[in-house]
């Protein structure tokens, strides 16, 4: 008896030694890799960041107003996407399982420990800063409406570009839950506290944590910008979210490859679910430095010492010159000449849920 006793002391005691190791960790990464403002500007983790050169950004977005006004690109977006219906009722039961809808770009409904939450939601049909007008265009509708969601208790929003933070979306979930946090980036704010919905956000900064609901939701780099019109260019944050309960989540945002994956699968990981972005790859050029082609995000999957890879932000929006429905052909490729396990790399149709 006594020896049992005693067993159960050296756990506990080498547990609270694991969890203190942690801690010291992740406040150590918070001073090293902590987020960098310098004169009101975020800057990126890599000091040698460079976003793509004038003489490629120009003619990309040259191309893209012509083809908005004089019409051109129709091959690029010529996809057959099937869009499933979505179950209702599978998240409303009451004793839930943990799952995962995919909505469209990098709208993911997640259900974890019978909690609900939204990832950078987006149900309006052109991203931009004039609404519906103009923009970039949904190759496929959102796949259900957002009166059909269940109670949403949180969301989390990686940044402020358009097709990531969409007023008009965030405002009818509010209006519907009128108690859902939002966790938003540093500097995002302002614009909600201009929009009304401020009391339902929670700012947060590289490596923060906030516990809610029985789930820790930690802010986390990522390699990337900021700006939602000329003059605010990286004023305000950018990042992913781990979300730690039964089970770990992980959730890219938007961003290019970098080293901070391996920091966080070393501190925060292993994970259940990575959700990583695999599309808006080219010309890349422009497009590297920021967004991830699908070989980068394997590799990003593999820092992050993922279980099953959730693809996302492809298939949605024409953001860039791929075809609409290559980055995926090309995940699957990779992942076979890896010789990886097929059956971890979950290619979502639109409105698709999967049990994780």
């Amino acid at each position: 008896m006594m020896l049992k006793v005693l067993s159960l002391i050296l756990c506990f005691i080498s547990l609270a030694s694991f969890c203190d190791v942690v801690g010291d960790r992740k406040n150590r990464l918070k001073v090293e890799y902590g987020s960098i403002n310098i004169n009101g500007k975020f800057y990126n983790l890599d000091p040698n960041f460079k976003r793509g050169k004038f003489s490629v950004v120009f003619p990309f977005i040259a191309k893209r107003i012509f083809e908005m006004i004089f019409g051109g690109g129709a091959e690029r977006r010529r996809c057959d996407f099937e869009i499933v219906k979505f179950d209702e009722e599978s998240y409303k039961k009451k004793n839930p399982t943990n799952k995962i809808t995919w909505i469209g770009h990098s709208t993911f409904l997640v259900q974890m420990d019978g909690v609900n939450f939204l990832t950078d939601p987006i149900f309006s049909m052109k991203a931009g800063p004039f609404g519906n007008k103009i923009g970039s265009k949904r190759y496929v509708p959102p796949a259900l409406e957002i009166k059909q969601l269940p109670k949403i208790d949180f969301v989390i929003i990686s940044h402020n570009h358009y097709d990531h933070l969409d007023i008009s979306s965030l405002k009818k979930i509010v209006e519907l839950n009128p108690e859902v946090k939002i966790f938003i980036p540093l500097g995002v704010k302002k614009l909600f506290d201009e929009e009304g919905i401020g009391k339902n956000a929670v700012e947060l900064d590289w490596w923060d944590e906030f516990e809610f609901k029985g789930l820790k939701i930690i802010f986390t780099p990522t390699q990337h910008f900021s700006g939602r019109w000329l003059n605010d260019s990286n004023e305000s944050l950018w990042g992913g979210y781990v979300v730690v309960g039964s089970r770990r989540f992980y959730f890219a945002g938007d961003t290019g490859y970098f080293f901070g994956f391996k920091l966080i699968g070393d501190v925060l990981g292993p994970f259940d679910i990575v959700c990583l972005p695999i599309g808006a790859y080219e010309p890349a050029e422009m497009m590297r430095p920021v967004h991830m082609n699908p070989e980068e995000a394997v590799k990003a999957y593999l820092d992050l010492k993922g279980k099953i890879f959730c693809a996302m932000h492809w298939g949605t929006f024409d953001l860039s010159d791929e075809r609409c429905d290559e980055p995926p052909r090309r995940l699957l490729e990779h992942v076979k000449k890896l010789n990886l396990d097929e059956g971890n790399f979950k290619v979502f149709k639109h409105g698709e849920t999967m049990e994780w």
